[in-house]
């Protein structure tokens, strides 16, 4: 459809109110998927881009004048319309990674930062209860050795989830601390350390902990991927990654040829759950040619993690014909299937 045309579609959507912003924005949402599944699919363009076009023209026509009555069955008609993507489009998966980025004190004292902790972790707990198929992942070990001593009683919980896998500890290292100025010494013994301290919390192995987790670190040593493997990480996770740009996911090898799978996170760690997600995976998929995006979420720096919105848009978004999986989930699983392309 002529990019005049969808803006059109688009103004006349967001003049509706009340329980038709909704419909106007799964609408939408569904379009834009499946004109980017178009560009994706080539052998398929031709014929998609007409169903894209038909779909819109008519759902253009029966919103016309701001015709709110007329939206929920326009949206019907639009995804039977494109039923034939959403086929396809139920083949992509978003992998939705709930995470709270506390930084230690970057700009608040450390008794606000143990304050931080305590209520994420509370928060977090609270959710899992609420909601059965949430998830969570969680860095440093320090987070950890702060609830131990102010408020041992959430240990117990938190202990209860790691066994069951709904809460992911990604502490290789005691913080996400500097690794341009800091020494090689330096970075081993915060690892030895983290290791040690999460076997004793929640026997986890370093197996058990495989990723690195260094969303907001400003420099990345060459030395890191030898650091790792010898500690018994294999995945790294970064957003900035500096220049030149480098791929989505890569493999970095260290001096010795040390290898650490990473992925290079564009979208950065403290968003929030929302259509413009599938723009992430597509740009991803594009890339890479896999179906696959793992979609990091919770408010961060001064904590705070998931809240109850993100989860509820990750199960309503779901439920959309014409729109990718939508899962929440912890980076286990996403690696996995990174790992098993990993020669592509």
């Amino acid at each position: 459809m002529p990019l005049s045309k969808m803006e059109q579609l688009r103004a006349d959507l967001r003049n509706l109110a009340g329980a038709g912003e909704h419909l106007a924005e799964r609408l939408t949402a569904e379009l834009a998927f499946a004109d980017g599944l178009a560009r994706l699919h080539p052998e398929k363009a031709p014929a998609w881009t007409k169903l894209v076009d038909k779909a819109a023209a008519a759902a253009a026509e029966a919103v016309a004048g701001g015709k709110a009555a007329a939206l929920g069955k326009a949206v019907a008609a639009a995804e039977e319309t494109l039923a034939p993507i959403a086929k396809v489009a139920k083949t992509y998966t978003v992998h939705c990674v709930g995470h709270a980025h506390i930084d230690m004190n970057w700009m608040w004292s450390w008794p606000e930062t143990v304050a931080i902790t305590n209520d994420t972790f509370i928060t977090v707990l609270r959710l899992m209860e609420e909601f059965p198929d949430f998830c969570f992942s969680q860095s440093q070990a320090s987070v950890y050795a702060i609830v131990r001593e102010h408020n041992p009683e959430l240990l117990g919980p938190i202990r209860g989830r790691v066994q069951e896998g709904r809460w992911e500890v990604t502490a290789v290292h005691w913080v996400e601390g500097d690794k341009n100025l800091a020494c090689g010494e330096a970075l081993a013994r915060h690892m030895l350390y983290a290791r040690r301290f999460m076997k004793e919390l929640f026997d986890l192995k370093p197996e058990d902990v495989p990723l690195d987790w260094e969303c907001d670190l400003f420099g990345h040593a060459h030395t890191i991927p030898t650091i790792l493997v010898r500690g018994g990480a294999r995945r790294y996770y970064m957003c900035r990654a500096g220049m030149p740009e480098k791929p989505p996911v890569f493999w970095w090898r260290g001096p010795d040829g040390a290898r650490v799978l990473v992925v290079r996170d564009a979208s950065g760690y403290g968003g929030s759950i929302g259509p413009h997600v599938a723009g992430h995976l597509l740009a991803f998929c594009e890339k890479t040619g896999l179906r696959d995006w793992m979609e990091v979420y919770g408010i961060g720096d001064h904590g705070g993690g998931p809240t109850r919105r993100d989860i509820l848009r990750c199960r309503d978004m779901n439920s959309w014909p014409v729109y990718p999986n939508f899962r929440l989930a912890t980076t286990k699983k996403f690696y996995e299937i990174l790992e098993a392309s990993a020669e592509k």
